[in-house]
């Protein structure tokens, strides 16, 4: 199971396309900050779901650079895209931070450290808030699903605020009661 396949089925049941062109609409409606895809990832997904039988390709006559092959994709392929959304929507949904290991260890600095990364960390959601504000009006006139996300992040960015004011003023008042923070999340 693969969130890569389900971008590149998903770009290319919208209008067959060429890889590169699969790529340019990856960077056009931001994917990559959505889902872990890169450059590379694409072409070698898109010839793997050529190879098993999920895209089938055409030579079409390049205008000005050489011959291209453009994907669509076969009755199978929108199957295994099918497949892959209710996978999707039928698992448990991680919210894996990779700064939680930092929130997990807090305890093993001095209360002054532990306090000025939460501060650190404080502002960097903060920027990633700011940002995402940004990219709303930015980015108003994308199709409604690229919308949502990113009104999805920003709330997201809202609640681990709240979320991390609380758990500051947890973190100090035990640390000023002389209680062990060692279970702070």
């Amino acid at each position: 199971m693969s969130a890569i396949d389900l971008v590149i089925l998903g770009i290319v049941i919208e209008r067959p396309q060429s890889a590169y062109d699969i790529q340019k609409d990856v960077a056009c409606h931001h994917l990559s900050r959505w889902t872990k895809i890169s450059t590379p990832s694409i072409y070698r997904k898109v010839l793997l779901l050529s190879e098993q039988g999920y895209l089938q390709s055409n030579t079409v006559k390049g205008e000005r650079f050489a011959d291209k092959a453009i994907y669509a994709v076969t009755p199978s392929g929108r199957a295994y895209f099918e497949s892959l959304m209710n996978r999707y929507v039928a698992q448990p949904v991680p919210l894996l931070f990779d700064f939680n290991v930092v929130i997990a260890n807090l305890n093993k600095l001095d209360r002054a450290q532990a306090l000025g990364l939460l501060s650190v960390l404080r502002q960097n959601l903060t920027d990633s808030l700011r940002a995402n504000a940004g990219y709303r009006a930015e980015f108003a006139d994308i199709p409604l699903a690229g919308r949502a996300v990113i009104e999805q992040q920003g709330l997201l960015y809202k609640a681990m605020l709240d979320w991390l004011d609380a758990f500051r003023q947890q973190f100090e008042r035990e640390s000023n009661n002389g209680k062990s923070a060692d279970h702070p999340v």
